[in-house]
């Protein structure tokens, strides 16, 4: 067991203890590190302290029980390991900017919870190949295939879609060999959470468009050039990375209301591990 899968157990057992107050001394010493090697490795795999990941889980648990039932607070408190209702009082006002009472009688703001960090989740940066992009100028694209709106609250993939173009694959003329599949992420509005999606091939020209399907032509543009890794509906763990994490620290301006994702011959398909795509990001001068 290497020191990444050590941490990922002893997040299972904070998860199993969020009724209880471990301390990081009890939980580094099983784990076999010293406490200060052990915080070290902990908030390097999580971006947290573990006494700060695991008051923060306890709390947020406990803000969910609060929201969802009459009980006392004294015995919410108490349920999950606070010793005393002034800790539990005080814990919570610094995370959720609102006594328990106040947040019972007025609600919280969710986004302040903090969920269960799964290894997925901690391996995200895993999927993205490359922690700094290429810089480069693509020449005018010519696709054809399918547009649609795709809720990305749903569950599903675009498995679907892709299905539909792959079947009336031979519908369309003038396909540029070897073939070349895009697909288009796009929205109208910056403040919009609707998103848009094109999957196509790219073509010659528009010659004999099928009726069901559309053509667009993108402009030689500048872009940023990202490689994702892993399976198709995994991709969201490297736009994350993208725009998480390089994004703030770069100085590049990302103006464009649409990227696109490029399936080429290091793609092996939707389901693969192994599955290598290319994510391209439209790039405005850089700041100064």
């Amino acid at each position: 067991m290497n020191n990444r899968q050590i941490i990922y157990k002893s997040i299972d057992i904070l998860e199993n203890s969020l009724h209880e107050n471990i301390s990081v001394e009890e939980l580094s010493k099983k784990m076999g590190f010293s406490k200060y090697y052990f915080s070290r490795l902990f908030k390097a795999v999580t971006g947290y302290t573990p006494k700060h990941y695991y008051l923060s889980r306890r709390i947020s648990e406990a803000a969910i029980v609060l929201l969802s039932c009459n009980k006392k607070i004294i015995e919410i408190a108490l349920d999950f390991g606070f010793n005393s209702p002034e800790v539990f009082t005080r814990s919570f006002t610094q995370m959720f900017y609102k006594s328990p009472s106040e947040a019972r009688k007025n609600g919280i703001d969710k986004s302040l919870l903090l969920s269960r960090k799964s290894q997925k989740e901690l391996n995200a940066k895993e999927h993205a190949l490359d922690k700094e992009p290429r810089h480069l100028t693509l020449p005018a694209l010519h696709l054809v295939g399918i547009q649609f709106y795709h809720d990305l609250s749903y569950k599903n993939d675009l498995s679907k879609q892709w299905d539909i173009l792959m079947s009336h694959l031979d519908e369309i003329k003038n396909k540029i060999q070897p073939l070349k599949f895009y697909q288009f992420q796009y929205w109208f509005d910056e403040m919009s959470d609707e998103m848009f999606f094109f999957c196509a091939v790219a073509v010659k020209s528009p010659l004999d468009v099928p009726m069901q399907m559309s053509y667009k032509e993108i402009p030689s543009q500048e872009y940023l050039l990202f490689r994702h890794k892993g399976k198709a509906n995994e991709v969201g763990y490297t736009y994350s990375y993208i725009f998480d994490e390089w994004l703030p620290d770069s100085k590049n301006h990302l103006p464009s209301l649409f990227n696109f994702e490029y399936y080429g011959e290091e793609y092996l398909g939707p389901y693969n591990d192994k599955s290598i795509s290319e994510i391209y990001i439209p790039l405005k001068k850089a700041l100064n």
